[in-house]
């Protein structure tokens, strides 16, 4: 009973986080533009749900099934918002081609196996993914490094998505899913870090929630 209720509760939960990027779009209008901000974390995101999405095709599993193929709809319309608002598109449809070309070769290596390894080599396609997606996230740690600000990591989506996957490592654990259990600790693990930044890059002009972290020019003001 435990188990079917907190299944029905995480796919709420999950289905609940594909409007969270609407404060992005609502950024970009705000500001005329999306320059600044990267598509990776929209195209990153997108390889990784196409991979779930098969996984759950192919062990007849609705919750990754409706999640995965709702995720990836609203994706699809956030992309074309971020095409609107970005004068430079050259690297977004860069982006997308190279995503199409990743998720074939991905199919094409998983359909090599046999039928008793091919569920399996989905699974280890999809939690690997999901690890190596992280990259994105590390790309924006850097340029807030780089940039000395954390003013385009928007900390509303970063302590959700740490929420949601807090409670997916929890679902692989008691499901004895263990491609689901390590994908998501190791998003746990970047989250931290990223959390750690808004300490030391504060963002310029806003201030981060729930730390009530100042921005940075106000300090300056200060």
């Amino acid at each position: 009973m435990f188990l079917k209720l907190y299944t029905v509760w995480l796919g709420v939960f999950s289905v609940s986080f594909v409007f969270l990027p609407i404060y992005l779009v609502l950024n970009w209008r705000k500001r005329g533009t999306a320059d600044g901000f990267s598509s990776v974390v929209l195209i990153i995101p997108m390889i990784i749900q196409s991979f779930w999405l098969r996984h759950g095709l192919m062990t007849n599993d609705w919750t990754n099934i409706i999640i995965n193929s709702l995720n990836l709809s609203v994706l699809s319309c956030y992309v074309a918002a971020y095409a609107y608002y970005q004068p430079k598109r050259k690297y977004l449809i860069g982006q997308i081609i190279g995503a199409a070309v990743i998720i074939k070769c991905a199919f094409l290596y998983v359909d090599s196996h046999d039928s008793e390894h091919v569920n399996a080599a989905m699974g280890s396609v999809a939690a690997g993914a999901q690890i190596l997606g992280l990259g994105g996230r590390l790309y924006e740690m850097r340029r807030a490094i780089k940039m000395g600000t954390t003013e385009y990591i928007p900390a509303v989506m970063q302590f959700a998505v740490t929420a949601l996957m807090a409670q997916w490592f929890i679902f692989g654990v008691i499901t004895g899913n263990k491609f689901i259990a390590i994908a998501n600790i190791a998003g746990l693990i970047t989250s931290a870090f990223t959390v750690m930044l808004y300490f030391r890059y504060p963002p310029l002009t806003w201030t981060v929630p729930i730390f009530n972290i100042p921005p940075q020019q106000s300090q300056k003001q200060e």
